[in-house]
């Protein structure tokens, strides 16, 4: 979680010049190699093309943070499907169409805002504010 939390303060300056988002990383060592995943979003959709120029940007600045022989890095995109694991990815995923399962219920909708306690969120035409907590698995649709 430490290594995660540093990626992030490292990176994310970096990925915000490039009008990119940080959705989730990790960090795992085996054997003095160090082996970087990110998962990167951009508003509109994320081409093949942003995902290479953040590869070029970002793997100097990993470079100096890890040993530059041992380092191998892994970007992709979040998937069309994704199910979202923090309460940091809705803010990430605003407009998108979403799936709740809320107790034994799925709801489908559209994410209109969050903050780190709940969800605006719009489905069957209205307006609902939904708590994080009820929240039991959400899946971009």
């Amino acid at each position: 979680m430490e290594n995660e939390q540093r990626l992030e303060e490292i990176l994310t300056p970096l990925l915000n010049g490039m009008r990119l988002s940080l959705v989730e990383a990790s960090v795992s060592r085996h054997k003095g190699d160090v082996k970087v995943n990110l998962v990167l979003y951009k508003q509109g959709g994320i081409s093949l093309d942003d995902l290479t120029g953040a590869q070029k940007i970002l793997r100097p600045r990993l470079e100096l943070e890890y040993d530059r022989e041992g380092l191998s890095m892994e970007i992709s995109s979040p998937g069309l499907s994704r199910v979202v694991k923090s309460p940091k990815e809705y803010r990430i995923f605003k407009g998108r169409n979403f799936r709740l399962l809320l107790e034994e219920e799925w709801i489908d909708g559209i994410l209109r805002d969050s903050d780190e306690n709940s969800v605006s969120f719009e489905t069957a035409g209205e307006i609902v504010e939904i708590p994080v907590t009820r929240i039991r698995k959400a899946r971009l649709v």
